[in-house]
C-alpha cells in the first residue's frame, strides 16, 4: 500500500513532463523484498526508476534528484532514478542486462511507453560476456564495502547483508551467463543451480542468498567477519569459473580470451576507455580494446584477492572507475 502510493504521487508529480518513469528492479518484476521486523512490515530493496524521453532536459534531470532526496527520507531506502535516456539509448543498449531484465518485469509510473515500443526483447543465452563482467564488477566492489564495514563495526547491518548476499547472487549469475545458462527467472535459476554440477557450498551459498531475498532480516552470523571471507573465497573462485580460467593468475587473460570469442574487442572500447578515464593505456597492448566493464573485472578480482579492507579508497583508480563505467 506504502510503494502504490509513493508511485501513484511521483507519476501525478510527473505528468505532462514528457518523460516515461519506468520501476525497475526488484519492485518493478513484483519480488521486492518486505522486512516484518515492524508491525506492518517496511520496504526494504532499493527503488530503482528508469527514466526514457524522446528529448533529454536537464531541468528534468534536477526535478528527479529532488524527488528521490524527499522520498529517501520518507522512506529510509535509496530512491534512484536513472539518467535519461533517448530512444536511441533504449536501442544501443538493448543486449544489457540490465535492460532486458527490465522488458520482462517493469511498472510504468507515468508518460509514453517507450519501452514497449522499442525494447525488443532478446534471449538469455544471447546475453554478452560483458554483462557477466559487470555482474562480478559491481556485486564485487559491494562485496569489498561490506566487509570494510565488518571490520570498522559498522552498525549498518542492512548495507551488509544485503551486499553479501547480492554477492552470492551475482557471482553465480555471472557463470551463468557465461555457460549460456542463464534465465530470467530466479526459481527457474535455482533450479538450475540446485541440478548443475557447482560444488556443494556454492549451491548452499545459492539457496540461502535466494531466501534471503525472498524474505529479507537482519540475522547477523555468529562471526561475520568469517563469514565474509568464506563469501569472498567463494566470490574468486566463482570469478575464476566465470573467466574460464584454470588458476587465479590466469584471471584476466580468461577475460581477455572471453571477450574476444564473444566478439567484444573493438578499438570503440579503447576509445572509450580513454575518454571517460582521460588515461592513454598502453601495456599490456590490445588489452583495453575489450570493454571498459570487463578490464575493471581483472581490478576487482585484484582487490579481493589482498587483505580485508580496513578502508575502500574512494580515491583509488578502481573506485573512480567504478563509478564511470557502473
Amino acid at each position: 500500500m506504502l510503494l502504490e502510493r509513493v508511485l501513484t504521487d511521483i507519476g501525478r508529480t510527473l505528468s505532462g513532463t514528457g518523460l516515461c518513469v519506468c520501476l525497475g528492479g526488484s519492485y518493478g518484476r513484483g519480488d521486492g523484498g518486505v522486512r516484518l521486523d515492524q508491525e506492518n512490515g517496511i520496504l526494504y530493496n532499493d527503488l530503482d526508476f528508469f527514466v526514457f524521453a524522446r528529448k533529454k532536459s536537464s531541468d528534468a534531470e534536477k526535478m528527479l534528484k529532488e524527488i528521490a532526496v524527499r522520498y529517501e527520507e520518507e522512506l529510509k531506502i535509496d530512491v534512484d532514478f536513472s539518467s535519461i535516456m533517448c530512444v536511441k539509448d533504449i536501442k544501443n543498449n538493448a543486449s544489457r542486462l540490465m535492460m532486458q531484465e527490465l522488458k520482462r518485469g517493469y511498472h510504468l509510473v507515468c508518460g509514453e511507453d517507450l519501452l514497449e515500443k522499442y525494447l525488443p526483447e532478446k534471449p538469455a543465452e544471447e546475453l554478452p560476456f560483458s554483462e557477466a563482467c559487470r555482474l562480478m564488477v559491481n556485486r564485487g566492489m559491494g562485496l569489498l564495502l561490506a566487509g570494510e564495514k565488518i571490520v570498522n563495526d559498522s552498525e549498518d547491518t542492512d548495507f551488509i547483508m544485503r551486499n553479501i548476499y547480492k554477492a552470492i547472487l551475482g557471482a553465480v549469475d555471472a557463470v551463468l551467463i557465461r555457460q549460456g545458462e542463464y534465465c530470467w527467472s530466479l526459481t527457474e535459476r535455482l533450479n538450475i543451480v540446485k541440478a548443475s554440477d557447482m560444488p556443494e557450498i556454492w549451491k548452499e551459498f545459492y539457496c540461502e542468498a535466494v531466501e534471503f531475498k525472498r524474505s529479507p532480516h537482519r540475522n547477523k552470523k555468529p562471526d561475520m567477519l568469517a563469514f565474509w571471507q568464506n563469501v569472498r573465497e567463494f566470490f574468486l573462485s566463482a570469478m575464476v569459473r566465470c573467466a574460464g580460467a584454470t588458476k587465479e593468475n590466469d584471471f584476466k587473460d580468461g577475460i581477455y580470451i572471453c571477450c574476444s570469442r564473444s566478439r567484444e574487442r573493438s578499438i570503440v572500447n579503447y576509445m572509450k576507455y580513454c575518454i571517460k578515464t582521460r588515461t592513454l593505456p598502453l601495456i599490456p597492448p590490445g588489452y583495453h580494446t575489450i570493454p571498459p566493464v570487463a578490464v575493471l573485472a581483472g581490478d576487482v578480482f585484484s582487490a579481493l584477492s589482498r587483505n580485508i579492507p580496513q578502508a575502500v579508497d574512494k580515491q583509488s583508480k578502481l573506485y573512480r572507475h567504478w563509478l564511470m563505467f557502473n
